[in-house]
């Protein structure tokens, strides 16, 4: 999840790049459409009531056509504790990135010849 969520922002803050990545892999008849069809939509994955439905249409159209064979609620099958660990995760990553990032590096006292009294 944590990979999704950091591919998710840097798509976010690369639209066209992302458009040409995904333009391989969608409907669009080129990139300046895929471009045009993401550069209003968050990329990054969440579980809201919109992304929901949308996930409950797909899984509708799959059972009623026999992709899958048995029905499932997807509210209990999205499961947002893994969505919420990785991005607290990401989270204190960056802040202990940005917090130690100025701070002096400290001499290793056992490398060479430190003395300590």
């Amino acid at each position: 999840m944590k990979g999704m969520i950091r591919a998710g922002r840097w798509a976010n803050q690369n639209k066209y790049a992302a458009a040409e990545i995904l333009d391989q892999q969608t409907f669009y008849r080129d990139v300046e459409a895929t471009y045009q069809g993401i550069r209003d939509v968050d990329l990054v994955p969440n579980l809201s009531p919109l992304n929901i439905a949308a996930v409950t249409i797909g899984k509708d159209f799959m059972l009623s056509h026999g992709y899958i064979k048995n029905d499932f609620d997807v509210n209990e099958w999205a499961a947002p504790e893994f969505l919420e660990q990785a991005a607290r995760e990401l989270l204190e990553e960056e802040w202990k990135k940005r917090t130690t990032s100025k701070l002096p590096q400290a001499a290793d006292p056992l490398a060479g010849n430190l003395r300590m009294g």
